[in-house]
Parts: C-alpha cells; sequence; structure tokens
C-alpha cells in the first residue's frame, strides 16, 4: 500500500508577482486544502535534481524552483460511486485512479482526518494477474486535521484477501499486508515551485514499514509463499487552496539522502490579499451544456485544452487559436467533465468543470 502521492514546473514569472513580498507565516491545513471530488491534478517526478529536505522548526525557506520534469503522471479523484467497486468500501467518500497504476484507492475524508479505507488493483504474481482488494481495519490515517505544527499521527493498518486461483496444487491465496507508520508536522516556512511562486507550507515528515505476504493454500494446509518488507520514508510539503501535495520529497532508508522527488504541475497560484490571481481566464457555458459547450478565452494566445471524463481518462485536446472554441458534446454521455488549459509550453492556466445533460 503506497500513501497517496499529493504533490508531485513551469516557468512563468510575471512583474506583477515579481515584487510581492515573501511572507513566512505558519499555517493549518483542513480538510479543504487536501483532495475532493473532482480534483484532476498532474505530477511530475525528478530523480536528478536533489535539493536538500532542510531542518526541522521555522520559518525555513525552500527553493525548489529547479525540479525538472521527467515523468507526467495524471491523477484524478472522484466519487467511490463512479467506480465499480463503491460496495466494497462503504465508508468511502472519496476515490482515485492511482492504486499500482492499475485501479483505485479509496479514502475517507473529513474535518478530522484524511484515511484510506482500502484499494482495488490489479497485482501480477507467478505469471498471473490478480484483481485484489484489500480493505483496511482499522484504516491508514493520512493526516489528522485540522494539521499544524507539531501536529503527531501515527499506528497500524491491516487488510488481508482470499481467493480461490488454480495454478498446480495450489487452489487458493490469501494476501495480508501490514502496515505501521508515524508522522510528525515537523517544520514551517516557505517553499518556491519551478512556477516561479512561493507558498505559505507545513511541512509533515513520513516514516512507513510495509510487510506484505502471501499464503498458498494446497491439501496439505496453509503456507507463506512469499513475504516482503518495503520501507517508505519522505517528506511531504503541503498548503492551503491547492488540494493536493505541493512536493513530496522520497527519502532512502536511513533518512539521510534524497531519492526522488514528485511534485504537483498543476498548483494553483498562491492568493494573498495583495495579490490577483490569474485563474478565471476561460469562460464556459452553458453549462450544463446539451449539445456543445463553448470556451472563450480573455487570452488570444494560443492555448491548449485537454477535456478528461471522472475517471481522469483525457477524451480530447483542443489548440485554441483566437481565444473561442466551440466543442461538440453530443457524443458525450451525460456527466461531469474537467477540463484544463495550458499554454504552448505546458504551464496551467486554468481549470474547472462542466456538466453535460442532454
Amino acid at each position: 500500500m503506497k500513501k497517496i502521492t499529493l504533490l508531485t514546473g513551469f516557468a512563468i514569472v510575471t512583474g506583477l508577482f515579481a515584487f510581492l513580498p515573501k511572507v513566512s507565516a505558519q499555517i493549518t491545513i483542513t480538510q479543504t486544502d487536501l483532495p475532493s471530488v473532482g480534483l484532476n491534478v498532474v505530477t511530475d517526478s525528478d530523480g536528478v535534481t536533489k535539493p536538500l529536505p532542510g531542518g526541522s522548526g521555522g520559518p525555513q525557506n525552500w527553493d525548489f524552483s529547479n525540479m525538472m520534469r521527467q515523468k507526467s503522471k495524471n491523477v484524478m479523484f472522484m466519487a467511490p460511486s463512479a467506480t465499480q467497486y463503491a460496495s466494497a468500501f462503504p465508508s468511502a467518500n472519496l476515490a482515485d485512479s492511482t492504486a499500482g497504476g492499475n485501479g483505485y484507492n479509496f479514502f475517507v475524508t473529513n474535518s478530522g482526518l484524511f484515511a484510506v479505507e482500502g484499494a482495488e488493483e490489479i497485482v501480477a504474481y507467478s505469471g498471473n494477474n490478480f484483481w485484489v482488494q484489500i480493505n483496511l481495519n482499522p484504516m491508514f490515517t493520512q493526516s489528522g486535521l485540522p494539521a499544524t505544527m507539531g501536529a503527531t499521527a501515527g499506528g497500524d493498518a491491516r487488510g488481508s484477501q482470499k481467493f480461490n486461483k488454480t495454478i498446480v496444487i495450489v487452489d487458493s491465496e490469501r494476501i495480508t499486508t501490514n502496515i505501521s507508520y508515524s508522522d510528525t508536522v515537523d517544520a514551517y516556512g516557505t517553499l518556491k515551485m519551478p512556477n516561479g511562486k512561493t507558498y505559505n507550507v507545513l511541512r509533515q515528515k513520513h516514516h512507513e514499514v510495509d510487510n506484505d505476504s502471501i499464503f498458498t493454500h494446497t491439501f496439505l494446509g496453509w503456507s507463506l509463499s512469499s513475504n516482503t518488507t518495503t520501507y517508505k520514508n519522505q517528506y511531504d510539503w503541503y498548503t492551503n487552496g491547492v488540494g493536493y501535495i505541493l512536493v513530496e520529497m522520497d527519502m532512502d532508508q536511513t533518512f539521510a539522502n534524497v531519492v526522488d522527488l514528485v511534485w504537483d504541475t498543476t498548483a494553483p497560484f498562491p492568493t494573498s490579499i495583495n495579490e490577483i490571481s490569474i485563474k478565471n481566464n476561460i469562460n464556459v457555458y452553458p453549462n450544463p451544456a446539451n449539445t456543445q459547450v463553448t470556451f472563450m478565452s480573455s487570452i488570444k494566445d494560443i492555448q491548449y485544452i485537454a477535456i478528461s471524463d471522472i475517471a481522469g481518462r483525457q477524451l480530447e485536446k483542443i489548440a485554441v487559436k483566437n481565444g473561442v472554441y466551440n466543442l461538440n458534446t453530443s457524443s458525450y454521455s451525460n456527466g461531469l467533465y474537467l477540463y484544463n488549459v495550458t499554454d504552448q509550453s505546458g504551464n496551467l492556466l486554468d481549470r474547472g468543470k462542466f456538466t453535460v445533460q442532454h
């Protein structure tokens, strides 16, 4: 089971933002700052640029503006009912499309916590693919809320599944997972991203030990087939108003060396009382749409609009040359759709949702 990659640029610097003062304030992370239904994030990983995580306490000033885009991944959050597995996770009110790259994670999110209830995914073993459902009891709490400097969380999460499968003399198998973890919000300050903007952040230090076992059953009974222990150490940087982790820094087993960086390439620009957001560049109408939805942009340079369904699958990517594009939605099924608007360099200009209702 992997901790969700909340987080994890682009180089946009405008004269307006270049002269804004850098504020270093302790913030509080609440449910509104974490993923919700409809959030569509593009993350990138960078295993070459390895800035130091810095010390604990604060205020700290992290400069990660040199992170590179090496391997992108789309992370889509949806209602569990948008998947075919909602009934298996009755407490979940959120799901994502990242479990192992072949399934879904299911979450419980409320004002007091953000936790993993379980996952459905395809697991390869002995040349065969198995569809595995793991329900965690107790759940894996990723963040206690509200989260402030010095907050701690931790515990154990466990789950297992038995299923019938004939492989030579094996008639069934059981997969178990045991997760032990501890988290501490250990630092605060400002973090500069590749988009040229600086965010007020809290940093969470995460340590996790996963023990995954596969048991096989024959006429002789149950026996342990394989056992794998995985250590996961990381730092996560959170901010207000983004809905996803800004940066995840994966560390080695000793917490001494940086292994990889994963970061949110679609993080909105930070907005303060002195700052004007560049969002809402696109006017989308009518909404709900029937057979056509119009995208009208206040920016006349060439832009690209990517349309995705609620499961995060990209349906179309359109070049908009004159500020207006009429999208034919007559073949779209009724439901919610998402759009991301980028410039020619891939920098996010706007994003949002529209509904098709025939």
